[in-house]
């Protein structure tokens, strides 16, 4: 499975997932309106689920911005798919940005891949 934790939805977009197929998204998720098997939309590549984005999960930030555990929403509802072992992997899109999208992708993860061009200031940031 693909979350694209990024509001811009571009990995969405790059699957084929139109903003019309986008009726549930990652931002019904992480304000506790929908479990992710109800989110989650089939891709054209076969064995590939999507947990869509789409602009709206750019307010998620104000939203959550004071409720306790707010960096483990998505942690906590990606718990019962680890469960039930209905992915092999889970892949999380973030935006290119340290907010509380990417804090809740990093609670989430096992593991992080951080890939940037090869010169300073991508290094710096």
């Amino acid at each position: 499975m693909l979350i694209d934790s990024d509001p811009q939805g571009n990995a969405s977009t790059g699957l084929g997932v139109g903003r019309a197929q986008r009726t549930t998204t990652l931002y019904d998720v992480l304000m506790g309106e929908k479990a992710i098997d109800q989110a989650v939309v089939k891709t054209s590549l076969p064995g590939l689920d999507l947990l869509p984005s789409d602009p709206d999960l750019s307010g998620v930030e104000l939203e959550l911005g004071h409720q306790p555990g707010r960096s483990f929403k998505l942690r906590d509802a990606l718990e019962p798919v680890r469960q039930a072992g209905h992915y092999t992997y889970v892949l999380i899109d973030c935006p290119p940005s340290l907010n509380l999208l990417t804090v809740n992708a990093m609670a989430a993860a096992d593991a992080v891949l951080v890939p940037l061009q090869c010169e300073f200031f991508a290094l710096e940031g």
